[in-house]
């Protein structure tokens, strides 16, 4: 454990709200658990107390001791190797580490997603069954993640937890600054939440140096950026000298001085002596630097007062703290401007997390990226890897004629040519931009645009297309370096969601008979139990029908299988035909069917059975002119059994009995 006299300048970061709150939205993106310890390996903080799915084991000592020391000794390896390791947990879960450092503290940040392949989730189902946990907890459909997953997701992680604890660093170092200019010239107007411009800072600062050293003359010089000329812009006085009125141009010898780090030129300078084309009858001037970034923002000159040392001191003060000032303003707007497009970029993110449609992902997506960069027009399109062709998956203010068929090869084209190298397309003006050289089309309102790749790690999955701001001014650094961080999202959700699409395929494979789409067997038992708990604790009917198709084999062995199969398909459609939407039916085996009627006692469960038996008669004979009829039987909880074996057992002898008194009829279990 950390003693009480130990600085946690990192722990105490990230368990604010605000540092909580950007966890779980990068968890939320990335879809993986993240949990944060120390360097002694003591927790700080979880978005998630658990993997659901290990929740209950780790309630089994022997399980949870063996999980514990697992993650100790990759956190430990992340420390020592001082890079992100993937790695699986002691329950197969796919999980990555990286450590952090922030003010000589260290963490460790874990994060947990699912299992890589179907053996080990098969390994987690023997970790549960030797533990001997009774309680199993399933919140979800089961998904699965790569190592490439883990490696992207720690990546996104990574990067964006650096990104900002140098946000913080920045801002502390600011305010380390500000407080220590407090002791020698103290707040006044130069303070770092001060909103003031420059030029206000430069009328406070001669205004005060003025009364302070009894000077006569005070002028402030601005540099003039489309001319290239610092300018008079503010002067103060006591005498009679008339303000005059000159400038230095960039080039300026005073200038080149000031700009080589010199504290001040002044007429005693002997390449000044020959200087008379500016000030007339002048004894003595001075010239003082005013740099920001190493760059000459502005020049203060005091004339006619010949200077102590003292007083060249202030005024070097004064001219430092002005510059320090108007820095300290300029990186507070960058800083709120990088943590604002943090917070727009990660709400945009939070509204495409939980799309489960493709197409209205993708279109989104593309939505969303306009309004970001105030877009009036745009594209989405996708990478075919086989073909190596870009085809359109969404658009937004393009004339429908011109995107039906749209489809560019890689290298072809500015998409084509952003997929082929993987590097965005910045254009201000498209008809000068050395890389396309061409003209401008008639559908764009403006000549800039900017074209981005969707990667994930190093692969080109598409390019995101955007043109025409709505302000009719062109695109700039910041325009792509905010679609940018956008689309590294956004590509990560797309994975997601392609993943996702493709487990509920599967889901669907498994859960249903091939043959007629009816659930199968299997599935049926889960769901009838399932239902049968919720009867028992609400206290709520429900009956089952066994459904037989009468002369079946006959049938079967006269036409032959693929008639026969047709039969089949043409009973379950009859079933989906007549049974409500809340009720479950599958196909039992061979020509038997198994239909659950929720919420339904005897009487209404004979409805639809006629029902039912009455569509089927109604059929038109698939072949030989045969007509279809079934046998069904009925029976209900809690009177004809309480529990699925026995209800299952009753509703079969009642069929018996249908199919014995002649078919082509029902029969109520008693």
């Amino acid at each position: 454990m950390f003693s009480t006299d130990r600085a946690r300048p990192l722990q105490n970061l990230f368990l604010s709200e605000s540092w909580k709150s950007r966890f779980k939205a990068l968890s939320d993106a990335i879809g993986f658990n993240l949990r944060i310890y120390s360097e002694d390996g003591n927790p700080i903080f979880s978005t998630e107390d658990h993997f659901p799915m290990c929740r209950s084991l780790l309630s089994a000592p022997d399980f949870r001791s063996k999980c514990d020391t697992y993650c100790h000794n990759s956190m430990m390896e992340a420390f020592s190797k001082c890079h992100p390791i993937i790695y699986k947990c002691y329950a197969k879960i796919m999980s990555f580490a990286f450590p952090v450092e922030y003010m000589g503290e260290k963490v460790v940040i874990l994060g947990q997603g699912s299992f890589s392949t179907y053996e080990d989730f098969r390994e987690f189902i023997k970790h549960l069954s030797f533990s001997k946990v009774k309680d199993f907890s399933v919140t979800g459909p089961l998904k699965f993640t790569t190592v490439e997953d883990a490696r992207n997701a720690c990546s996104i992680v990574d990067s964006s937890i650096t990104q900002l604890l140098k946000t913080t660093h920045e801002t502390i170092t600011l305010k380390k600054k500000v407080d220590s200019l407090k002791e020698v010239l103290g707040m006044g107007m130069w303070g770092v939440a001060s909103k003031e411009q420059p030029e206000t800072l430069y009328k406070y600062m001669i205004a005060n140096l003025f009364t302070l050293l009894d000077i006569k003359y005070i002028v402030i010089f601005s540099l003039d950026k489309e001319r290239g000329i610092y300018k008079s812009l503010y002067s103060l006085k006591n005498n009679d000298r008339e303000a005059e009125t000159f400038s230095f141009s960039e080039h300026d010898i005073i200038v080149q001085e000031l700009l080589k780090g010199k504290p001040f030129v002044s007429s005693m300078e002997p390449y000044m002596a020959v200087r008379v084309d500016f000030l007339k009858d002048t004894n003595a001037f001075y010239f003082f630097p005013i740099l920001v970034n190493q760059r000459l923002e502005a020049i203060l000159g005091i004339f006619d007062n010949h200077l102590e040392k003292s007083d060249i001191t202030i005024i070097n003060g004064f001219c430092t703290q002005t510059a320090i000032s108007i820095e300290n303003q300029r990186l507070h707007r960058e800083l709120y401007r990088k943590i604002d497009r943090f917070a727009i970029v990660s709400d945009i993110t939070k509204t495409i997390t939980h799309i489960l449609n493709h197409e209205t992902l993708l279109q989104t997506i593309l939505d969303k990226s306009a309004e970001l960069l105030k877009a009036e027009q745009g594209s989405l399109m996708l990478l075919d890897h086989e073909t190596e062709a870009l085809l359109l998956k969404a658009k937004r203010g393009v004339n429908n004629s011109l995107t039906e068929k749209l489809r560019i090869q890689k290298g072809e084209g500015i998409a084509g040519k952003v997929a082929e190298l993987g590097e965005p397309f910045l254009v201000e003006n498209v008809e000068k931009d050395p890389r396309i050289k061409q003209k401008n089309r008639l559908r764009y309102k403006t000549r800039s645009f900017v074209s981005v790749p969707i990667t994930i790690q190093d692969r080109v999955i598409g390019v995101l297309n955007l043109s025409d701001k709505t302000t009719g001014d062109i695109f700039n650094k910041e325009d792509l370096e905010l679609i940018q961080s956008f689309a590294t999202q956004a590509a990560i959700v797309m994975e997601r969601n392609v993943f996702y699409t493709q487990t509920e395929e599967l889901r669907k494979l498994v859960i249903t008979d091939s043959l007629t789409g009816l659930l199968n067997r299997r599935y049926l038992s889960d769901r009838l139990e399932e239902e049968l708990l919720r009867s028992q604790r609400y206290g709520r009917l429900l009956s089952l029908l066994m459904v037989d198709i009468d002369g079946f084999k006959g049938y079967n062995d006269t036409f032959g299988h693929p008639i026969g199969d047709k039969v089949l398909k043409a009973i379950a459609e009859s079933i989906l035909r007549c049974v409500r939407s809340v009720d479950i039916a599958s196909r039992y085996g061979g020509d038997e069917f198994v239909i659950i009627l929720p919420e339904t006692g005897k009487t209404l469960a004979v409805s639809i059975a006629e029902r039912l038996r009455s569509d089927v008669a109604e059929i038109k004979s698939l072949h030989g002119g045969v007509a279809l009829t079934i046998s069904i039987g009925i029976a209900s909880y809690p009177e004809d059994g309480k529990i699925s074996e026995l209800l299952l057992e009753n509703v079969d002898k009642a069929l018996y009995l249908a199919k014995n008194r002649g078919g082509n009829r029902m029969e109520v279990f008693s």
